[in-house]
């Protein structure tokens, strides 16, 4: 699903004539991956994180600060433990909720169309957030980031189609359009690469990551390497007119300095957004 967008270097590319696209997008909420991962132990009780009640209120105020819509990407188990907070903090302040599965199922691991099916509709129906709707809650989502970052090929495309989602946000370097099957319709690519994503420099799970790849060192990064890595990647997107979606995970934005890194990257972007007339963000 990489897909180079050939047009002249000036011409606009993007909605209402701007020449990039540049997104701030979340990951996760709450206890939801650990359950899955079942790191999270039976005898403390859910729907107190930390991360819901001290990070993501100070993420929130970040964004208004500097005048900036995110994407938050929201695993549909949380709608019935942190429902009135995604409304009431997150909805009603004008963001968008995107769907991560469930309960942040690795979506390359799901073992057939059938169990993948289950996850749309458990999602989708009266469990999730088919529930809000019924009641006009809520938009319906537009858009899925797959946990992981792996989709199952056209499985995945068709069922995004068929649940009436328009776009899909996997790992990838580039935006594209693609098709939904041979007869089917479009559905838009808008991808995160892992150079955007504050998990590859902040965790050891990512070592292994960072090693193919060779850009840092194998040990987790400090903050200010972050800083430094996503305004060069935003400096690159606005250069090429291309689309760039960063992405913060609340659980890991809990030390004040990692929240300066946050704030740093989002003050840059909204001087970049104030600079450029034509930067769509």
């Amino acid at each position: 699903m990489d897909a180079k967008i050939d047009s002249p270097k000036n011409e606009a590319l993007w909605p209402n004539g701007a020449r990039a696209a540049i997104c701030i997008t979340m990951d996760n909420m709450g206890e939801a991956a650990d359950l899955t991962r079942r790191l999270w132990p039976e005898s403390e009780p859910i729907g107190n994180h930390f991360s819901v009640k001290k990070v993501i209120p100070q993420l929130l105020k970040l964004l208004k600060k500097y005048d900036i819509l995110a994407t938050y990407f929201i695993e549909s188990w949380n709608i019935n433990v942190y429902g009135d907070f995604i409304l009431d903090e997150i909805v009603a302040a004008g963001h968008e909720v995107g769907w991560h599965a469930w309960q942040h199922e690795p979506w390359a691991k799901i073992k057939d169309d059938r169990e993948e099916r289950a996850n749309f509709e458990r999602s989708f129906g009266s469990e999730g957030i088919g529930k809000w709707l019924a009641t006009n809650k809520i938009e319906p989502y537009r858009g899925f980031r797959p946990p992981g970052g792996i989709i199952n090929g056209d499985t995945t495309i068709k069922m995004c189609r068929e649940f009436g989602l328009g776009y899909l946000s996997p790992a990838a370097e580039k935006a594209a359009v693609v098709k939904s099957g041979p007869d089917g319709d479009d559905l838009v690519i808008l991808p995160f690469k892992w150079a955007a994503v504050d998990a590859y420099f902040y965790m050891e799970t990512f070592a292994g990551l960072r090693k193919l790849k060779g850009e840092y060192p194998i040990a987790p990064q400090e903050p200010q390497v972050l800083v430094e890595g996503f305004v060069s990647e935003i400096d690159k997107a606005i250069e090429k007119g291309e689309f760039l979606a960063i992405l913060f995970h609340p659980f890991l934005t809990e030390r004040p300095e990692r929240l300066e890194a946050v704030e740093a990257v989002l003050k840059y972007l909204a001087q970049k957004r104030d600079e450029e007339s034509d930067l769509g963000s």
